[in-house]
């Protein structure tokens, strides 16, 4: 677990605009070293599998030691929030969740926790 920490590190310091794909492992295991246990959710189609998961969802979910659910939106610089994905944010929020929003501040990647908001 230090190495993928240590080599995550690095790509925020090497790099200008970090990928979405680079942000997701940030955030999974910085959710992961603060308690939380988490799962990547992937809605991508492949070949002639249609994805699964209703709009919205958000790329990581789980739960924190607590118990709490735990939601994380993923989004690289340029990216904004769908209609759907602040709904379900929101509704992670009126359901006693917790969720997030890991984007990119300066070269490095944070989490900032999500808050109702209107669209």
């Amino acid at each position: 677990m230090a190495r993928s920490v240590k080599q995550t590190a690095h790509i925020a310091e090497s790099s200008k605009e970090l990928t979405a794909s680079d942000l997701t492992k940030w955030a999974k295991l910085e959710g992961e070293r603060l308690g939380m246990r988490l799962n990547r959710v992937n809605n991508i189609p492949v070949r002639r599998r249609k994805g699964t998961i209703e709009k919205g969802w958000a790329d990581l979910q789980g739960y924190n030691q607590l118990g709490l659910y735990v939601a994380i939106e993923v989004k690289k610089i340029g990216d904004r929030l769908s209609k759907e994905q602040i709904e379900r944010l929101n509704d992670v929020i009126d359901c006693g969740g917790i969720a997030f929003i890991c984007t990119q501040q300066g070269l490095n990647p944070i989490l900032n926790k999500w808050t109702k908001a209107e669209y």
